[in-house]
């Protein structure tokens, strides 16, 4: 089979994802419409005052609810090629790897507007709402910035790392891939945001109490009854922003790298 990549034979292959999976991506963009006026309305209907705590409510559902749709529609990527019914003749269709593997990428890349666009949509109703109850010359509410003080830069992260490593989940797993892939992550973030991070914590600052702060790039603890917060600097710093940054790219080979293996 050709391996070249032809723009062609990628368009006729999306054309025929879309074909296959459209009603269910409808269907889905309207469980998660529901979920979000389900999640944001009740507030709405009880809300007479301006309270900047409201976005950080929003703000705290919307990494919640992306990193949990977005992991379940990942782990789904891949579930053409879970049996041998279904994979076979997905895997022999006349076009190449990098082809096939674009299509599922495109439709996780596809994912983050998509929700956006839902979120964006019943939060503007629930603010229109709630716009509407508040007494004349009281601020108003508008849209969630997610580059806003208001939204955690680490959620944000997360949020597309999980995407990415469910991605891979997809398509290691051919059984539970969501359930399986779930278990992993929950145990890794344990064990290097938990239990490595407090290792070094207390290797470098012994016999301080420490108060939280993001995983190896910042430390807060008290001492003489005064708070302290000590950030990462230099080239400890950029080297951890670097695996950061490279986390993402290298997730989404080794999701190429499996899916080669898989059509071999």
């Amino acid at each position: 089979m050709n391996q070249t990549f032809a723009i062609n034979r990628f368009g006729l292959l999306l054309k025929l994802h879309l074909y296959e999976h459209l009603k269910s991506y409808l269907l889905g963009i309207g469980v998660l419409f529901g979920v979000w006026l389900l999640m944001l309305l009740p507030s709405a209907t009880k809300i007479d005052t301006f309270h900047e705590s409201i976005y950080r409510n929003h703000a705290m559902l919307f990494s919640l609810i992306a990193s949990g749709a977005g992991a379940w529609f990942a782990s789904e990527s891949f579930r053409v090629v879970s049996t041998p019914v279904r994979g076979i003749p997905f895997l022999t269709l006349p076009a190449s790897q990098l082809e096939k593997f674009l299509v599922a990428l495109l439709m996780l890349l596809l994912f983050v507007p998509v929700f956006l666009g839902v979120f964006y949509t019943a939060e503007g109703i629930c603010f229109s709402i709630v716009n509407a109850r508040l007494p004349q010359g009281s601020p108003r509410y508008e849209l969630l910035n997610l580059l806003g003080p208001h939204m955690d830069p680490v959620m944000r992260y997360l949020t597309l790392v999980t995407l990415a490593f469910f991605l891979v989940g997809s398509i290691y797993f051919p059984k539970l891939p969501f359930v399986k892939t779930g278990v992993i992550a929950f145990t890794l973030f344990f064990l290097v945001t938990l239990v490595l991070n407090e290792f070094l914590l207390r290797h470098m600052l012994p016999g301080h109490e420490m108060y939280g702060g993001t995983p190896f790039q910042e430390a807060r603890f008290i001492q003489n009854r005064r708070f302290y917060r000590i950030e990462l600097d230099g080239n400890p710093d950029l080297i951890v922003k670097t695996i950061l940054v490279l986390a993402l790219p290298a997730l989404l080979y080794i999701a190429y790298a499996r899916f080669k293996e898989k059509e071999l």
